[in-house]
Parts: structure tokens; sequence; C-alpha cells
């Protein structure tokens, strides 16, 4: 794959991910849509009126999950890029145990292991969501639930990499894997809990059916559709930057 095809798969894939996304938003509108109530006696406008504010609150938590679920997924993109660099610096610390490397040649891995740590640390202190950095700033969510969720993310700490010690490296390696795990397992366990609760939904949305003009099961299985497009373009996109960025590094190096 060349360059210039690459780019114009990125576009592509941005195009994909940005329809999905739009599509995943009507949809969720769809599910929260009130409409117009017909003849009923009092109780049935008091029963209808409880299960829309009910579904209002259950929908707006599960924006809020959906919220978090693409905060952590933008963390766990940053910790990707981080560990390719690892990799690459693991790489380079057992290429300065050659003995037969001369001062010059070991003058460039040092400088490329510096360039690979500031990498790192960029790309942690560029990840952001919504304005605010990923890590180390404190967030709550209300989810679906109605559960209040605290999350504080901490970026793993650079200063104690070197080439020279493989045994660092390793360490660090060890303790972005353990936040990545903790990140996909937090992710799986919301995503979860917005799949249940949109079920809930659909039954709440059954139950007032005559209060609709609109199909809740083809809203429902809208939305599930673009939310699998839009995970199929977010991995997409990570692999695109990942080659794109193995390719550059082949042609620099």
């Amino acid at each position: 794959m060349k360059i210039g095809q690459s780019q114009t798969l990125s576009q592509n894939i941005n195009t994909t991910l940005e329809k999905s996304k739009a599509e995943e938003k009507k949809a969720l509108e769809n599910l929260m849509l009130e409409r117009a109530l017909g003849s009923q006696d009092g109780a049935s406008l008091m029963s209808a009126d409880a299960l829309m504010s009910q579904i209002s609150s259950m929908m707006q938590g599960v924006k809020n999950s959906n919220d978090t679920i693409g905060m952590l997924q933008i963390a766990d993109g940053a910790l990707g890029s981080v560990t390719d660099s690892t990799v690459r610096l693991s790489e380079l610390s057992v290429a300065m145990g050659n003995p037969a490397l001369n001062s010059e040649q070991r003058s460039m891995i040092e400088s490329e292991a510096k360039a690979l740590t500031q990498s790192m640390n960029d790309a942690m202190q560029q990840a952001t969501f919504n304005g605010k950095s990923v890590f180390g700033s404190s967030m709550s969510f209300v989810t679906s639930d109605s559960s209040l969720v605290n999350m504080t993310l901490n970026a793993p700490n650079t200063a104690g990499l070197s080439v020279l010690d493989q045994d660092s490296i390793q360490d660090f390696m060890k303790r972005v894997g353990q936040e990545r795990a903790n990140i996909g397992s937090t992710i799986n366990g919301i995503q979860s809990l917005v799949d249940s609760h949109l079920t809930t939904v659909v039954n709440l949305k059954n139950a007032e059916s005559n209060l609709q003009d609109n199909d809740v099961a083809e809203n429902y299985n809208e939305l599930n559709t673009a939310k699998i497009m839009e995970g199929a373009a977010l991995y997409a996109q990570s692999f695109n930057a990942q080659y794109l960025q193995s390719k550059l590094g082949a042609l620099l190096g």
C-alpha cells in the first residue's frame, strides 16, 4: 500500500466513522422521542408520564456511559502507541548490548531512545476528551443505572526508563499493559450495562407503544448497527495510523 493510498483510506475511514456517529445519535434520539398522547384517562396519563421520565433518565445515562467509553478508548489508543514505542525501546536496549557497536552507533541508538520516550509523553499529554486531558483529570459520569462513576487515569511515568536498563523497560511495559487491561475490563463492563439498559428502554417504549409513531425495534437495531460500524471504523483508523507510522519509520530509518 502506498502512502497516498493510505491517506485516501484514512479519509474513507473518517467518513464512515462520522456517518456511524450521526446514525447512532439519530437512533438514540428516536428512542427518546416523546409523542403526543391520545385519548387517555388520568391513570394512563400518569403511567405514561412515569414511563417517559424513566426512559429519558435512562437514555441520558446511556449517553453519559457512551462518553465514558469514548474517553477510555482514547486513553487506550494513546497507551497502544506507548506500547509500540516501548517495544522498539526494548529492541534498542538489546542492540546496545552488542560489543561490536562503535561510539557513533551507540549515540544514534541513545538519540532514538530519547525520541521514543518523548513521543510516549507526547501521546499521553495530547490524549484529550472534550477539551480535557484524559490522563490526570478527574471525571465523573452518571451512568445508565444512575450510579456515579468517578474516574482518574494516571499516565505511566517514563522517568525511570533507560535504554541501558532492560529491567526498567520491561517493568514499564508491564505497568502499561496492566493499565490497558483495566481500561478494557471497564469498557466491557460499561458496555454490558448500556446494552442491558437499552433493552430495558425498548421494553418500556413498547409498554407505551400507543404513544409512539416510530418503530422501536427498528431504531434499536439501527443503534446497534451504528455502534458496530463505529467500532469497526475506530479499529480501522487505529490500524491505518499504526501502518502509516511503521511505513514512515521505515522510510526515515
